[in-house]
């Protein structure tokens, strides 16, 4: 009887122990795979369970979690691979796109062309762009992520392929009236000049003044066809300081006295790819022009900055009288001028080479501290 007790006893603590190592090794796996998961919860999956020198029940477990960790280590850099690839093609759009929290207006992704437009390294909120807003197409679609109503608004600047449309009207316009006029006006010029070598008395003046008169229109033909008539651009690498100190050098003796023109370039050996003297036409002109409209004592700004190292903005800025709404409207249309002798082809044939240099140039008013700014865009 004392015999099978103690058997009885060994037994059941034998029992015991196994099922104490038993839970044990249950308790070890459950905390490793605890482990696994917390840590792939918080992005980790540099960790890596031991395999060697195990016992075999240890070493399978420990193989198996590092078997998952692998899978879903590949699976999340496949879906970074791929946001990648999206990203980058949403960044290649002209189309403003930006994701946001329909709820609570928080911009939730947007991309390049969105930040180039709202003028801003980074948006945050749709109120941000609300103004920018107004002067675009504007499309709208709502739809959920991750249980969150979000609305995707994909915008569109129209205004650029208005002015294409336009200036190609012109052009052709221009082209058509130019030819026109030569072909009239020319033999007019050339036959006066012929008669008044035989001419004298009244008749002689009479020609004279045709013939002054016909040089005058060739003369203002001429002028206009340069409009119709930008050089094809031939770009190189050129450092921008250097290029807007030059110009600066160029404007002082435009300026009226006491007037001073600044130059400030953002990083200092910004680089654009362009043509430089069509660019140096451009900016001359906006010197000028700028020159014009302030009084003694006031200032001119040549800025330059990058926007993501891709898009370069050249500034021309002036604290002179603000242009008016009305004015503003119409600066860029050819023959369109507010002065005495102007010929209203100089912002025309500016916004011309900056067309061809794929880029465009803006017209931006800052009425709080009375600054006005035209500003060239480089893409």
């Amino acid at each position: 009887m004392d015999c099978e007790v103690v058997v009885l006893s060994v037994a059941v603590a034998v029992l015991l122990c196994v099922c104490f190592a038993l839970w044990r090794r249950c308790r070890r796996t459950a905390e490793k795979v605890a482990f696994l998961f917390n840590a792939l919860d918080n992005g980790d999956y540099t960790f890596r369970f031991a395999e060697g020198g195990k016992l075999g029940g240890d070493k399978m477990v420990n193989a198996s979690l590092n078997r998952v960790k692998d899978i879903l280590s590949h699976a999340r850099d496949e879906q970074k691979e791929r946001e990648k690839y999206f990203e980058l093609i949403l960044d290649s759009v002209d189309t403003a796109i930006i994701v946001l929290d329909d709820e609570r207006g928080i911009v939730l992704r947007c991309n390049k062309a969105a930040r180039r437009m709202a003028q801003r390294d980074v948006i945050t909120h749709v109120d941000q762009v609300k103004d920018m807003m107004k002067s675009l197409s504007v499309r709208e679609t709502r739809t959920e992520l991750r249980g969150r109503k979000v609305r995707i608004l994909a915008m569109s600047d129209i205004k650029g392929e208005l002015a294409d449309k336009e200036i190609d009207s012109w052009v052709k316009l221009t082209r058509v009236l130019t030819h026109e006029i030569m072909n009239t006006v020319t033999p007019i010029v050339s036959l006066s000049d012929t008669l008044l070598k035989h001419a004298n008395g009244e008749l002689k003046e009479g020609l004279k003044v045709i013939n002054s008169t016909g040089g005058e229109l060739v003369r203002f033909v001429e002028n206009y066809r340069k409009f119709t008539h930008v050089p094809t651009p031939q770009p190189t690498l050129f450092y921008v300081e250097p290029f807007l100190k030059r110009m600066a050098e160029l404007a002082k003796p435009l300026l009226k006295a006491g007037c001073t023109v600044e130059v400030s370039v953002e990083p200092n050996d910004l680089i654009l790819y362009a043509d430089e003297g069509l660019i140096s036409r451009v900016v001359s002109n906006l010197i000028k022009n700028a020159a014009e409209a302030i009084g003694e004592g006031r200032h001119v700004w040549l800025k330059a900055s990058t926007d993501d190292g891709d898009t370069v903005n050249i500034d021309v800025v002036d604290d002179g009288p603000l242009i008016p709404n009305d004015v503003a409207a119409h600066i860029f249309i050819p023959f369109f001028t507010t002065k005495k002798d102007g010929s209203g082809i100089g912002l025309s044939i500016s916004r011309q080479i900056m067309r061809a240099s794929n880029g465009f140039i803006s017209l931006i008013t800052d009425r709080e501290h009375s600054l006005t700014t035209f500003r060239l865009t480089f893409k």
